[in-house]
């Protein structure tokens, strides 16, 4: 399949994707895209950190996760979008007026690579390493898939600046762990052989704690969709 046939394939499969005729999902979407929708679980994580780790251990998780962002960040919007230059969907001259939007929004003009698809996976891999619990981890990478599926149904990513978007963010996440543990590797080391703990010494009550509070979070979101739009 030749570059033409895979540019089509992603914008049909984009169109596909994007849009409802659901006043209560365009709210949810709209919502759940906004990183301040998320301040709950960024709070939670924050306690669990500090509380499971001694504060020089903390604060080099937090430096660790901040690099992790800002390098991100500056390889998607800084470099990797201006250097390829592909329209958003809601952008494109030949898409614009076929893509649904949502309450006027269409993004900046340039959308490959996705930096909601490479920034949320990456911090989903990075805190998946760090705490060792599955259940935790598919639940991080459930909120990464669909705060970023957002972005297609708002129509200001294609499919294809998603996926791109992934994989790098599988890699950032998992580069900047190791590299975390090989400057401090007590932090990966603190096996405890315990139910209570998980590998990495994190209290698997916390990690519960951690649970509730996302699945509230999408509740939260849920209800505060119902309030604004008819289902």
């Amino acid at each position: 399949m030749d570059l033409t046939s895979l540019i089509e394939l992603d914008h049909q499969w984009t169109l596909a994707l994007n849009g409802s005729d659901s006043l209560f999902w365009d709210n949810v979407m709209y919502t759940v895209t906004n990183t301040f929708s998320w301040s709950l679980v960024i709070l939670a994580l924050l306690v669990i950190i500090f509380k499971n780790n001694s504060l020089k251990e903390s604060i080099m998780i937090l430096i660790a996760i901040a690099l992790l962002i800002t390098v991100a960040d500056r390889l998607c919007s800084g470099l990797v979008k201006p250097l390829v230059a592909r329209w958003r969907p809601t952008q494109d001259p030949q898409l614009m007026y076929m893509v649904d939007v949502v309450r006027g929004y269409r993004g900046g003009r340039f959308g490959f690579f996705s930096g909601h698809a490479c920034n949320t996976m990456c911090m989903a891999v990075f805190l998946s390493w760090l705490f060792r619990h599955r259940a935790v981890t598919l639940t991080l990478i459930f909120w990464s898939l669909s705060t970023t599926f957002t972005r297609i149904y708002l129509g200001v990513h294609h499919l294809g600046d998603i996926l791109v978007g992934f994989i790098i963010g599988i890699l950032l996440g998992t580069i900047f762990y190791f590299l975390m543990e090989y400057f401090h590797r007590k932090i990966s080391y603190k096996r405890l052989i315990s139910t209570q703990f998980t590998s990495t010494g994190y209290l698997v009550g916390d990690m519960q704690a951690l649970l509730a509070v996302i699945f509230f979070n999408y509740a939260l979101v849920i209800i505060f969709a119902m309030t604004l739009g008819v289902a």
